[in-house]
């Protein structure tokens, strides 16, 4: 009986190369690729450069000799100074509306020295009325009053002065009906005939 060879398999061993790859028969399969290494970027690293402020200069201006001059101021005219002083005398010569006659002191020197004239004693009265004028030097009344205590001591120019300062100072037509009564007997007492006349006129 004829005995058949049994057939083995037989496993091929890889092959080393003469360069030490192996070749184990299946490099025909999965070829192995060589290793690349990954390239390097060569492009230079941007750098951001940061703007660089610039301050302006100061920058100084010399005045020329023509500003540097100091300008005097020029004299004013004659008729500049004529206007002026025509001027502050219209503004001296407006009454003003602020006075203290509504102070209590005040009252009570109206109201003792009406009753010191009443009464004939003059002197006293006299003294009150320059008192309260005193305090309220824009109140019409102590000028009537004391023109006339002026007028009953036979004192006919100053009754006149005392009525004219109350006629500055009062913007009431009655007042000045009444102070221009005084100034009339007062140039009467006086024998002026300008005073008589002026105050004529102003009654009118």
């Amino acid at each position: 009986m004829t005995t058949k060879p049994t057939s083995t398999s037989v496993s091929q061993m890889p092959v080393i190369n003469d360069d030490n790859s192996i070749n184990d028969g299946s490099a025909n399969d999965h070829p192995i690729e060589p290793y690349v290494p990954p390239k390097q970027s060569t492009a230079p690293d941007t750098v951001v450069e940061q703007a660089s402020v610039q301050y302006p200069r100061p920058t100084t201006t010399i005045p020329s000799r023509d500003d540097a001059k100091i300008q005097l101021p020029t004299p004013p005219s004659r008729n500049e100074l004529l206007e002026r002083a025509r001027q502050n005398s219209q503004q001296r010569s407006r009454p003003s509306t602020v006075n203290n006659s509504n102070l209590p002191a005040f009252k009570n020197l109206m109201q003792t020295g009406i009753k010191q004239l009443k009464s004939g004693n003059l002197t006293a009265a006299e003294s009150s009325f320059t008192r309260a004028q005193r305090l309220a030097p824009k109140s019409v009344e102590p000028y009537f009053y004391l023109s006339q205590v002026a007028l009953k001591k036979n004192q006919p120019r100053k009754a006149e002065a005392m009525a004219r300062r109350g006629l500055s100072v009062s913007t009431d037509a009655n007042h000045h009906h009444s102070l221009w009564q005084i100034i009339l007997r007062s140039g009467q007492m006086q024998n002026n005939p300008r005073v008589i006349k002026e105050a004529q006129q102003a009654l009118r």
